[in-house]
């Protein structure tokens, strides 16, 4: 692994844990940090993150923000969350992209199934309710999907 990728893991790390201060300061919820979860708490995870966005798509509503632009601030810190909570808690390598490295967050799960998580969690966010649960209990269990 190069210093550069190493670098970029660290920071996409930083961003998560920073992710997880802000959803608490927001929201009042308290999200485990990626380092902290096992493996059996991570749909339980990933359900409480779908809360939490869903609360903060919620509130930009309230205060008369506009939704897509609080939605698109919220893409990348939540693809670095998700990255790292899989990475964590199920085995998932963070992937170099070749072209966009500052802006697309790609994994590559415990299978090698590659998942680009800028996308995901754009879809997801852009769906009217976060379901990023789903997309994960998708990825860990295909054979009950």
């Amino acid at each position: 692994m190069s210093e550069e990728t190493d670098e970029r893991e660290e920071q996409i790390a930083d961003v998560a844990s920073h992710f997880v201060h802000f959803i608490e300061a927001q929201t009042g919820s308290k999200l485990q940090h990626p380092e902290c979860i096992e493996p059996s708490d991570l749909i339980a995870v990933f359900a409480a993150l779908d809360e939490s966005l869903n609360q903060l798509a919620d509130l930009a509503d309230v205060y008369g923000s506009d939704r897509m632009r609080a939605i698109e601030s919220l893409v990348l810190p939540t693809a670095a969350l998700v990255g790292e909570y899989m990475r964590n808690a199920a085995g998932a390598v963070w992937l170099e992209p070749i072209i966009d490295a500052d802006t697309t967050l790609i994994i590559a799960t415990s299978d090698g199934v590659a998942v680009d998580l800028t996308g995901a969690v754009l879809a997801s966010l852009m769906s009217g309710m976060s379901n990023l649960r789903m997309m994960v209990d998708r990825l860990l269990n295909p054979e009950t999907s």
